[in-house]
């Protein structure tokens, strides 16, 4: 549940390449004539040199800087592809290089204004900078563009939990769900948003079914743990950090909720709904990255 993978679509014939990371690059569609033996990348017309190639090859091993010299080659040799930008924004990012990352989703966009994963590039870069406003402008020209596009909504809901705008993020993240039922992710970030608004009863469905998609995530027995304290229902909670001690016996903060739930309910004559205990909210990261309440990754085409 802590992975996002993107799949936007633009109006470029190229095919799209997922890493372990869940970020996408943008790669050449092969041409519809074979390739000569031992030298396919050199003899694509559509990929001069064959540069935007090995650019994908080398992000996949997470070598951004070799990925990044590589589109900047595909770009000198085509400098009005947009997607040799974006690609190359897109290995600035994961090198953290975000101005530079900014710079070139910027010129995708230049070059291509309803390039959709190129806003939500930008965005992301903005996101990860604390610049709220400037990124949900991006998410919502996205989304403008492509208003079914589940990664738009996703980082848009999350700048949204950023801002403390609860409802909002709720709206957003049930159309993603709509959208991809199976979204662990999204369930713990509406979760959050519902636990904030102390919705508990709602947070802790969607925590059930966060869990539901991976049950041997341990955060995801964690985050409704905590839901239930809140609630005051220290039974579950102390049920769901057992859980989550099977899974990771040494956790700490477990080990220590749960201490803490059982001398309660020893000392408590009547086994009734315990006063909650003050729970640490689970922390909103930023990215992809993905975690249950970190960012969803940004992706090349």
């Amino acid at each position: 549940m802590n992975n996002y993978k993107i799949g936007t679509v633009i109006s470029l014939a190229i095919a799209f390449v997922a890493y372990p990371t869940g970020v996408l690059y943008a790669k050449k569609r092969p041409r519809s004539a074979p390739e000569s033996p031992g030298n396919s990348a050199a003899s694509n017309s559509k990929d001069p040199g064959g540069h935007s190639a090995r650019g994908v090859e080398a992000a996949k091993k997470r070598d951004y800087e070799k990925a990044i010299a590589e589109f900047s080659k595909a770009i000198e040799a085509e400098p009005g592809d947009t997607k040799n930008y974006f690609n190359r924004g897109t290995a600035y990012r994961g090198a953290n290089k975000l101005n530079e990352a900014f710079a070139d989703f910027s010129k995708a966009i230049e070059l291509a204004p309803q390039n959709v994963a190129a806003y939500i590039g930008r965005g992301e870069v903005l996101l990860v900078q604390k610049q709220l406003d400037p990124a949900l402008a991006d998410f919502e020209k996205a989304l403008q563009v492509a208003p079914n596009d589940a990664s738009a909504r996703r980082f848009r809901g999350f700048a949204f939990i950023s801002k403390g705008e609860w409802e909002k993020a709720i709206e957003d993240y049930g159309k993603v769900i709509q959208t991809v039922p199976d979204d662990g992710g999204a369930y713990e970030r509406r979760a959050f948003a519902y636990r904030n608004l102390k919705k508990y009863k709602e947070a802790i469905a969607d925590y059930t079914k966060a869990i539901a998609t991976d049950p041997k995530d341990p955060e995801g027995y964690r985050h409704r743990a905590l839901a239930h304290t809140m609630a005051g229902d220290s039974q579950s909670a102390a049920s769901d950090f057992r859980a989550l001690l099977k899974i990771k016996p040494d956790d700490a903060d477990a080990q220590s909720r749960l201490k803490a739930l059982e001398t309660r309910a020893n000392s408590s004559p009547a086994p009734t709904r315990a006063t909650p205990i003050p729970a640490r909210p689970a922390p909103v990261a930023t990215p992809g990255v993905s975690p249950a309440l970190a960012p969803p990754a940004a992706s090349p085409q």
